[in-house]
């Protein structure tokens, strides 16, 4: 069994002493209490009027999570890092000879090895956990109390504690020894893990009798020697120690991991659950924006994007000197995350309003956070700053020496403009600019390539794409692809184990146990009530937002599938999640390319720092992915045998290099077109790697027109011609097939679900917002819309592939069925708060057409889909599914998507009805 450390095994011990107190702790005397910025009594908690339904998996062995989570402390002692989500742990006490301990029907060949040596550890104890992330510590350690309580069943009244009416009866009934219930929670600033345990004694006491609690705490400070780590202990009373300001850092840990892991998918460890309760309203989206502000000087302590590349700065000393990450990292890209949830604008302008108030001498003047100003004004809907924006820009660099590092962002601001404005030239002189303040920095290259593509100096172009500082980590070969989010994925570990020895995965019944459907009182549910024809009371339960084709049928039949997609697994891309059946029918070629040991997801991973890349994002995740992104854009305008032609007249052939010959790597600006220079070997590789993909996919569709593909087939061939932007018609077609075909077949294609919706936001939705900055950029996501750039530079076909795109293609209706598939898929998985996709999504199709309109057109959507054939349409040249299957129109098979029992239209009628309430309540500031 694993060393745990000595809070693991603490349900033996009681350590209440405390340490002296490290610089995190004072005494509890401040005035200004975390209450100022987040409301203690905000419209809907964690579990708001629904009961709380979480994971509940249980560990190989007891205790195991509690010490992995330990040793993952022991490897971010100095780095920056955003931390694992908060832990939820309880063990209960079964019985060394119960049947509930000896039987598990979920364990590894290698646990069943070692039976004997962590069974008489164990004592008895069974563990399970999961994990969290929006948990609001506005009360304190009331807070945790309050949530554990809620957990298990319990409720307080004057300091006595008793079981709820409808308590769990898995911790309700009896036992012999105490529930041992522990919440870990990482604070990001003190760089050190808050861990709550409760001892909760049930035995001997009747369901009404009042029950009793022992508190404890620890904080446990990051180290790499966990033999001379330094605990710091409290009891119930000396907790009260904590300064206010460890609280607020926790808080804002809360939020940034709340987004981080909500909006990447590889971040998401399972068992998670994430919360609603830091954006429930606009009141609690404002204090939670202040929040933020307020710890904008400790943004560098929080990880950075690793698609901007390595931190740099100017080399100069004082102010100018601060880093890259000062404006670049995770509090910033929360900031925006924040403000992007209020397309009105009041969040927007009050985040503004309080940056200046907190950090500037006058409200009208320049100041050390211009670049977030400038960020926040580009995702500020509800009226046009385009003004503003370029006052700002104008203002600052008149005011402030250029040669910092905020200005040589805020000029890399001014060219994005500029690009969207279609003004080349003058973006191409201002990049040339940032190259010689930033001469280290990814991102001032990355522009000034793309500026030399837009004035069509193709040479220049790839000559500055030579010199970007591109870094590849070798180092990576070794990582664990079971960790996520620094901690180890013990359920997926377990999984792929399983998986290997062709075994039932896991049995229903045990998936059932560890991930019960989310659920909520039948009073916010009407419709589904209403066809009941039978009285409910309002307080029974029914499923939260839920498809039982997805929820249901695609679990029932299919036990491989019996977990989410996430991590550094089951993301990487659709061949992962494919049965043996399903892999046989799809092209080697595309295997090769796609898969998880192609070159593009592994030196993606590599420039990354991350143990594996995804087919779905890995061209915005890396620096190596983003110039994959932009090279493939220049082959998309110049062509390939021209493009060639410019590499071999602007670089030295490689059969004229020796090894020996090669010179050190020199950052020069003043390049001349006629100069032949030495091509770095990652971008000879990346030229290789391209051709292979454009290779194969004109081999491939161009082998057989009338060849029949599979529904991943069809799936593969879409992404890899997005990616590589080939054929833009012909890859949306590819992704629409094996969307409808895998629904027809009973399952949910959650890849080519995003990347359609993806594809419709940068098409159709990209601009739909009063302030139209640029609409070239996501700064939130480091996206460029490259196939949309593309389109742009080619004003013969822009409108006629944009009109057919949304009349032919992605129609509406179209849009809004798959939506709804993936609000629900990501529910079905405790996402209690829509991630970044979903939300832009329906925050902008309810801004184009009106919330009204979209709520009615939901439901006719999902009537039309409840029997009916799916995607029935009269107009032969849109896609059918019955056309795709071969069927004729006159004996189509009863094909749906929904059932009368589905909650899913509810349930995202509630999502719109929270953007309108956002959207339109006036704010106190």
């Amino acid at each position: 069994m694993a060393t745990n450390e000595g809070f693991e095994r603490g349900h033996r011990k009681n350590k209440s002493s405390t340490s002296s107190l490290p610089p995190f702790l004072s005494s509890y005397n401040s005035s200004t209490s975390i209450s100022s910025y987040i409301s203690p009594t905000s419209d809907s908690d964690y579990k708001g009027n629904s009961p709380l339904i979480t994971p509940c998996i249980r560990e190989p062995y007891y205790g195991q999570s509690l010490g992995m989570r330990s040793n993952s402390q022991m490897t971010i002692n100095s780095d920056t890092c955003n931390g694992p989500p908060d832990l939820i742990h309880w063990g209960k006490y079964f019985g060394s000879r119960s049947s509930q301990f000896l039987n598990n029907d979920f364990i590894s060949k290698k646990w069943k090895a070692n039976d004997e040596s962590y069974s008489k550890d164990e004592d008895g104890y069974v563990g399970f956990y999961y994990y969290a992330n929006g948990i609001n510590f506005d009360r304190s350690e009331i807070t945790i109390e309050d949530y554990i309580c809620d957990i298990i069943g319990l409720e307080k009244k004057d300091e006595e504690y008793t079981w709820k009416k409808d308590a769990n009866n898995d911790f309700s009934t009896n036992s012999k020894k105490e529930i041992v219930v522990t919440y870990c929670t990482y604070n990001i600033f003190s760089k050190a893990d808050l861990r709550s345990k409760f001892k909760i004694r049930t035995f001997g006491s009747s369901k009404a009798a009042s029950i009793k609690i022992e508190k404890s705490y620890q904080i446990i400070p990051n180290s790499l020697d966990s033999r001379n780590r330094k605990v710091y202990s409290f009891s119930m009373q000396t907790i009260k120690n904590l300064s206010s300001t460890f609280w607020e850092e926790l808080t804002v840990s809360q939020i940034i991991r709340l987004f981080n892991h909500l909006d990447n998918p590889d971040k998401q460890i399972t068992g998670l659950v994430s919360y609603a309760n830091l954006t429930s309203s606009k009141q609690v989206i404002i204090k939670s924006a202040k929040l933020l502000v307020k710890f904008l000087n400790k943004g560098n302590m929080t990880e950075t994007d690793p698609a901007i590349g390595s931190i740099t700065g100017t080399g100069n000393s004082g102010e100018s000197n601060k880093k890259t990450n000062q404006y670049k990292n995770s509090i910033v890209d929360s900031l925006l995350r924040i403000c992007n949830l209020d397309t009105s604008g009041e969040v927007s302008d009050i985040t503004i309003d309080e940056i200046r108030r907190r950090y500037y001498i006058s409200m009208g003047e320049v100041g050390e956070w211009d670049i977030v100003i400038l960020k926040i004004l580009k995702v500020r809907s509800g009226s046009n700053k385009e003004t503003d924006y370029i006052r700002l820009i104008h203002k600052h660099l008149n005011s402030i020496s250029i040669h910092n590092t905020q200005s040589a962002l805020v000029l890399i601001e001014q060219v994005k403009f500029l690009i969207s404005k279609k003004d080349y030239e003058t973006a191409l002189k201002i990049a040339k600019i940032c190259i010689e303040i930033l001469p280290l920095d990814f991102e001032t290259w990355y522009n000034l390539a793309l500026c030399y593509i837009l004035v069509k100096d193709y040479a220049n172009a790839l000559l500055v794409m030579n010199s970007i500082p591109i870094i590849l980590s070798q180092k990576l070969k070794n990582m664990d692809t079971d960790s996520v989010a620094g901690v180890k994925d013990i359920y997926i570990e377990t999984f792929i184990n399983r998986l290997n020895y062709n075994e039932e995965v896991i049995s229903e019944k045990t998936f059932e146990s560890y991930f019960p459907r989310p659920r909520s009182h039948a009073s916010n549910y009407p419709r589904y009530v209403s066809l009941l024809k039978k009285s409910v009371p309002d307080d029974a339960l029914v499923d939260e937002g839920s498809i039982q084709m997805i929820w249901n049928d695609l679990f029932l039949f299919n036990s491989h599938l019996r977990r989410p997609i996430n991590g550094n697994q089951f993301y990487q891309s659709p061949l992962m999640n494919s049965s043996a059946r399903e892999l046989s029918s799809v092209d080697p070629n595309l295997i090769r390319l796609c898969g998880p040991s192609s070159a593009k997801i592994i030196l993606s991973a590599q420039s990354a720092g991350t143990s594996s890349s995804s087919i779905l994002d890995f061209d915005r995740k890396s620096t190596w992915g983003r110039c994959y992104d932009l090279l493939s854009f220049l082959i998309a305008l110049v062509g390939w045998d021209d493009l060639i032609r410019i590499k071999e007249r602007v670089f030295k052939s490689s059969n004229v290099i020796s090894d020996n010959s090669r010179p050190e790597y020199v950052v020069n600006n003043n390049v001349k077109e006629n100069t032949q220079v030495v091509c770095e070997g990652w971008l000879d590789q990346l030229f290789l790697i391209i051709y292979e993909d454009l290779k194969s996919l004109m081999l491939i569709t161009a082998h057989d027109k009338e060849q029949h593909h599979s529904a991943i087939e069809w799936e593969m061939l879409g992404l890899l011609g997005w990616s590589v932007k080939y054929n833009l018609n012909e890859s949306i077609s590819s992704l629409m097939t094996s969307v409808m075909g895998t629904a027809a077949s009973g399952g949910f294609d959650y890849f080519g679900t995003v990347q359609l919706l993806e594809i419709y936001d940068e098409f159709i939705l990209s601009e739909v917002s009063d302030s139209n900055i640029s609409a070239l950029h996501d700064d939130y996501e480091l996206k460029l819309h490259a196939h949309k750039l593309i389109l742009n530079l080619s004003e013969e076909v822009h409108d006629e592939f944009i009109r057919s795109l949304e009349e032919d293609y992605l129609t509406l209706d179209f849009i809004l069925l798959n939506l709804m598939k993936l609000i629900s898929w990501n529910v079905r998985w405790y996402q209690y708060v829509s991630n970044y996709l979903v939300t832009k999504i329906l925050t902008k199709l309810c801004t184009k057409y009106d919330s009204v309109f979209i709520r009615s057109k939901i439901r006719v959507v999902f009537e039309q889909n409840k029997l009916n054939t799916a995607l029935k349409t009269k107009n032969k040249n849109k896609f059918s599914l019955s056309s795709i299957l071969g069927y004729s129109s006159t004996a189509q098979p009863k094909v749906h998507e929904f059932l009368e029992s589905d909650t899913i239209v509810d349930y995202t009628e509630k999502l719109i009805g929270r953007i309108d309430e956002i959207n339109s309540s006036a704010a106190t500031r």
